[in-house]
């Protein structure tokens, strides 16, 4: 889609959706149809729990300077209605394959994104946190990445509960165990931690085993719904099949280990085994799967 002009022989913005993984790319093109500017946003991933994901680009170059919103929504959001400091704001509607595009004035604040229905309705949001912040300066680009789950970075802000029926009651959904772990490990720690940057998102589940001696630990965290920042294989991770599903493995004394399983992801961290990238796939691949779809 092609956002217009902004001002009388401006640059309109051409805007499209990548292939996997799945992105935001825009292009900015001049009065004479000479592309002047290109910006590509970090991968997302919309979902039902997490229906919208954005990028705020602000761009000057080549006599253009604007400042946009990009991002793309789950099916069933019409709108998106960006939310200012005091509560008010734009909306901007949905355009086809989920693209999100709306145009910023330079002093505008946002401090969240708002999932609109066709009726109206705010059936999400993305809170200021989440989104990403991209700058393209004299062909030079810069920014700031919006909050992610870090699924297998260790405990994340929320709180410790006594047990796990009543960490599943909290959250609204039963937990999936591993069903192998190294010998020596005790279920310890049981928390539930809320989602910055989709404050209306069912909770993670965080589960933390140790030894006896407190030597070793299998963390693992898991949320329904597909990670809005997928994890991806890099020069640091790479991917590894996890009953099925490609999983991300990344080692540094210890290992870490993303997968996403039907309608769960997961994260794992185990740190003080004798080997922990290969305690990791075999404790991701003991995890049970979820009930197929319904057809």
């Amino acid at each position: 889609m092609v956002l217009p002009p902004a001002t009388p022989g401006g640059a309109r913005v051409a805007v499209s959706r990548t292939a996997a993984p799945v992105c935001i790319r825009s292009a900015w093109v001049n009065a004479e149809g000479r592309v002047v500017a290109r910006v590509g946003c970090p991968p997302g991933v919309p979902s039902a729990v997490r229906p919208l994901t954005a990028t705020i680009c602000d761009v000057s170059a080549e006599g253009v300077s604007d400042r946009v919103v990009l991002g793309l929504a789950a099916p069933g959001v019409a709108a998106a209605r960006i939310v200012g400091a005091s509560g008010e704001g734009a909306t901007v509607p949905v355009h086809r394959a989920g693209v999100v595009a709306g145009r910023l004035s330079r002093g505008a604040s946002v401090s969240a994104l708002d999932a609109l229905a066709s009726s109206g309705e705010s059936i999400g949001r993305l809170t200021r946190a989440g989104i990403h912040d991209l700058a393209l300066v004299a062909g030079r680009i810069e920014g700031r990445l919006g909050a992610t789950h870090g699924l297998a970075a260790g405990f994340g802000t929320g709180e410790t509960v006594d047990g796990l029926p009543i960490a599943e009651m909290e959250a609204g959904y039963e937990a999936r165990l591993p069903e192998w772990l190294p010998a020596g490990f005790t279920l310890a720690t049981v928390r539930v931690e809320p989602e910055v940057a989709y404050p209306f998102a069912p909770p993670s589940i965080a589960l933390a085993w140790l030894t006896a001696s407190a030597g070793s630990r299998v963390l693992l965290r898991q949320c329904p719904g597909p990670l809005a920042v997928p994890e991806l294989p890099d020069a640091r991770g790479r991917a590894l099949d996890v009953n099925g599903a490609t999983g991300v493995l990344r080692a540094r004394g210890m290992a870490f280990l993303v997968w996403e399983s039907d309608d769960r992801a997961f994260g794992l961290q185990v740190w003080g085994t004798d080997d922990p990238s290969a305690d990791a796939l075999r404790i991701a691949r003991s995890v049970p799967a979820g009930a197929p779809p319904i057809p």
